[in-house]
Order: structure tokens, then sequence, then C-alpha cells
């Protein structure tokens, strides 16, 4: 078996490499080239994974010249300047606009009358004539970072921040538990993780911070502070709502009610009249659709909001089932109801997953490992819009996508068969 210096040096120089590539080529996302580099990412990440998954013992040293290796790989991708397509100028644009005293649910950045507002970065975003979409969590860290630096190179590097704390949380989760303290490198190393948020910049970066916050504030029994970044996450994006069942009899009466005040105060600022402030959330459920095809085929049976009671009720049964059948220190119990939630959504963009990626260090957690690298090609379609084709996943690309993590669960469910089996002799 080959050593673990020796691994983690090829394994890690291949990342690199392809980050730099990325960095300096500035190749559009779904290009050949991007694919070309992710793919060596992917397979870098598996070679790696395979070798320090049953590890029992990780050197310090060694442990942190990896985490070096995550921020090294990172760093090339976060620097320079983002196009104007990318999801980063709506946020500029939303934290400058409350700085300038407007509600940004209710202006759109398209309006002849908030042309002042703009900037040569945000004027012509895509989402100009769209709600926006992001919960009230997410805008009040838009409003400190534009507060702080007005620029979509502050947002990315605010987001590279959170996720860089992931990697110290997760670690520190680890520790705790006792479990392999290589298992970090699952999240620090992998390649949708380093994509959405150092390449790209996606918000998503910031609730999985909060939700990985949850879970190792759970683990130490400080149950105020796991409500709080609970409530943090949900106000970022709403996909963790349907871990609420984890929290049921693990938290205290007082910690309930911090937690419904904290999201109270949140949305306040934001409510106009008996309107709450949802953006263009429910414009989404209603009409949008990429890549998921459980919410097509339900809606289809009944209405596209009955399809999205599905996703939430099946998050909330999963939740259910692990909150009295696993720990709460059992990062399957906190990944999977997220992840039914999601294959169920009406848009599946790749860094709706970002979600999920700090609970992937498990044996029941391994078919979300394969779907973590087989969305990745869906970014195909962004080399078809860019051709003048149709805003959607070819059928192709989407099988491959959901077979890859079904064939996987297929196995990690064999596996864990012949284990009991095993135990039970």
């Amino acid at each position: 078996m080959k050593a673990i210096s020796f691994v983690l040096a090829i394994t890690g120089a291949a990342c690199f490499a392809s980050a730099l590539t990325l960095a300096v080529t500035k190749t559009p996302l779904g290009s050949p080239l991007f694919f070309a580099c992710a793919a060596v990412m992917a397979i870098s990440y598996v070679a790696m994974l395979s070798r320090v998954w049953r590890e029992r013992h990780a050197p310090q040293r060694l442990l942190l010249v990896a985490f070096a290796v995550a921020v090294a790989v990172r760093l090339p991708l976060a620097i320079p300047p983002v196009g104007a397509d990318s999801d980063m100028v709506r946020y500029v644009w939303d934290g400058r606009v409350q700085l300038l005293g407007y509600n940004p649910y209710l202006v759109l950045p398209a309006d002849p009358a908030m042309a002042a507002t703009h900037t040569d970065e945000t004027r012509n975003m895509p989402s100009a004539r769209a709600r926006t979409p992001y919960p009230p969590g997410a805008q009040l860290f838009f409003r400190l970072v534009v507060g702080l630096h007005d620029s979509s190179i502050a947002m990315k590097l605010a987001l590279l921040v959170c996720d860089l704390m992931t990697i110290v949380v997760l670690w520190r989760w680890l520790v705790i538990t006792g479990r392999n303290e290589w298992l970090a490198l699952v999240y620090a190393w992998n390649p949708l993780v380093i994509l959405e948020i150092a390449y790209s910049g996606h918000i998503d970066g910031l609730g999985a911070l909060w939700i990985a916050a949850s879970a190792f504030w759970l683990a130490r029994k400080r149950t105020s502070l796991a409500s709080i970044a609970f409530v943090l996450a949900v106000a970022t994006k709403f996909l963790p709502i349907v871990l609420a069942p984890l929290f049921w009899g693990r938290v205290r009466p007082r910690d309930l009610l911090l937690g419904g005040t904290l999201l109270a105060a949140l949305y306040l600022p934001f409510i106009s009249g008996s309107t709450l402030p949802l953006g263009a959330v429910p414009n989404v459920v209603a009409y949008i659709r990429f890549n998921g095809p459980l919410f097509k085929a339900v809606a289809g049976l009944a209405s596209p909001q009955a399809a999205a009671l599905t996703a939430l009720v099946l998050g909330l049964a999963a939740a259910t089932w692990a909150r009295w059948r696993l720990d709460e220190s059992n990062p399957a119990a906190w990944a999977w109801p997220m992840a039914l939630a999601v294959a169920c959504a009406p848009v599946i963009y790749p860094w709706y997953l970002l979600y999920l990626t700090p609970f992937l260090f498990t044996t029941p957690t391994l078919p979300l490992i394969a779907w973590s690298l087989s969305v990745i090609p869906a970014y195909v379609v962004w080399d078809i819009a860019r051709a003048g084709g149709r805003w959607a996943v070819p059928t192709g690309v989407m099988v491959v996508e959901y077979a890859i993590p079904c064939l996987v669960l297929s196995g990690t469910l064999l596996y864990l068969r012949q284990t009991r089996t095993v135990d039970r002799k």
C-alpha cells in the first residue's frame, strides 16, 4: 500500500494544477477544458479517499499539510474577477440596495427607477427582471460584505472564508466524536466544494458552514448555539428546514424560543404589509425547472405545489426516522434528509448539494459523495446555452448523473447488509 504522504503529494499536485489551469485560462463553465480539469480533480479526489478512508491515525503535521493543499487549490480560483453572469453580481446588488435604504424584496434591478443603484459590474446581471430568491439571512450577509467592500471579489473572498471555516468545524467535529481526522478531506478536497465556492462563489457555502456548526454544537450539547446556527442556515436557504425533527427533545424549550425569536428578528426588517419576504421562491416552484426529474414527474401527476410539498414531507420524514434511530453525531442523519429534499426539488443546480458536503464521511453517505461528483456534468448546459441551445440538461447526462449514485447506493446497501450478517455470526 502506498504511503499516505505519497498519495497526498500526487493527488494534491494534480488538484492544484487543475485549479491553476482553470484560473489562468479563465475557461468558462461547461467547456471541454473545464470538464477535463474537473475530471482530474475528481479522479484525484477518489484516489485520495480510497487511501485515507480507513486510516486510524492522522499525523498532525501531515494533516495540516493536507489542509494547506486545500487552501492552495482554492486561492488561484478565488482571485480572478467574476463574469457578469455570476450569481455574486446579484449578491452585491442586493447588499448595495439595502445600504441605500431599499427592501431587496420589493425592487427589481431592471427597474429604470433603480438605475442609480447600479455600477458597471451589476448593470447587466442576467437576473435583472427577477425578484431576489435569497432569504433574509443571506441578505444580511450580502449587506455586511458590501458594507466592507462593494465588489464581487470581496463577496467571493468572504464566501471562501466561510468555506475554510467549515473545514475547521468539520475537523473539530471529527475530533470530539473520535473519528478518523483524515475524513475532513472528504469536504476539504471535494471538487464540487472547490468549484462552487472558490471558483463560482455560491451563497450555499455560507449555509453549509451554519449547518455544519449546528451539528458540531449539538454533538457538544451546546444547544443554544446549535439552535442559533440552525436558524441561520435556514435563513440562508430554506433546505435545512427538513432537519428540524433532529432537534426534537435534544434542545431545551428556551433554545426553541431563542431560535424562533432570532428567525422572527431576521425576517421582520424585510416584511412589507402582510407579505412574507419569499422573493422569487413561489415563481421557481410554479415555473422554473432544471435537472429535477422527480419533481417533474410528481408535478405532472398532481401540481407543482404538491410536488414541492412532497419534497418537504420526504425530507421531514427522513429526519424524523433519523431522530429516533440515529444519534445526533451521525452524519447520515443530517445528509440524507436534505439529499431527499434536493432530489425532489424543481431546480437542482450543482451547488445545491453544498449543504450535504460537510456530512459525507461515513459509509452510508457514499452514494451522496458519488452524487457530488456525478452532478458536475450538468454544467454542459452552460456550454449548450452559449451555442444557442436549450437551457436543459440532456437526457443522457441526467441518466448518468442519477445512475451513478443509485449504483453506489445499491453497493453500499449490499455491503452494510453483509457486514451486519457477519456481525451476527
